[in-house]
């Protein structure tokens, strides 16, 4: 499924709730990179037996307040996910609609009721799908990598630099 930038256009008010979306994905990435960091660091004192009482607590709270984070950003996700679907369902039926009235009564001549109804309730609520899931998938699919090199780069920048590599094969390895 490719980008199409003449539906999305038609939709635009539809693009504030992808942006939202893929803020919400990356913030709650952004939420798994700290509690990763810090579940490592609180592993590396156990093995070097430097733990103390005061790390626990600090690991505690990283962890709690990360699972906080990710719970909003899954659920602000989910509703910028309905919120651009819901937007592009209704202005689309509003665009078909107009047409119809535009056309008249002599649109049967060319197309029966049945088909413009379905294509007016499934065609459309098929867009969900695309507006909701694909598209903001599409772009922080793009996102995180990049975050993913940046914040691993300081960290082992050739590790960092193999993994941005190996991610365009993952999809290639999918289809294969």
């Amino acid at each position: 499924m490719m980008i199409n930038k003449r539906l999305i256009g038609m939709v635009s008010e539809s693009k504030k709730y992808i942006a939202g979306n893929v803020a919400m994905q990356w913030c709650n990435l952004a939420a798994n990179i700290g509690l990763m960091f810090t579940v490592s660091n609180a592993l590396e004192k156990v093995y070097n037996r430097q733990m103390e009482s005061k790390d626990y607590a600090v690991l505690c709270a990283v962890f709690v307040g990360a699972l906080v984070i990710r719970f909003v950003c899954e659920k602000g996700a989910a509703k910028m996910s309905f919120e651009a679907s819901h937007s592009v369902k209704r202005k689309l039926r509003e665009k078909i609609y107009e047409k119809l009235l535009k056309i008249g009564a002599s649109y049967s001549e060319k197309v029966s009721s049945a088909e413009v109804v379905q294509v007016a309730v499934e065609g459309v609520d098929q867009l969900e799908t695309y507006f909701g899931a694909y598209l903001p998938q599409f772009f922080y699919s793009m996102l995180a990598p990049f975050t993913l090199f940046l914040v691993l780069s300081f960290v082992d920048i050739l590790s960092a630099l193999v993994l941005l590599v190996c991610v365009p094969m993952i999809p290639v390895t999918i289809i294969v």
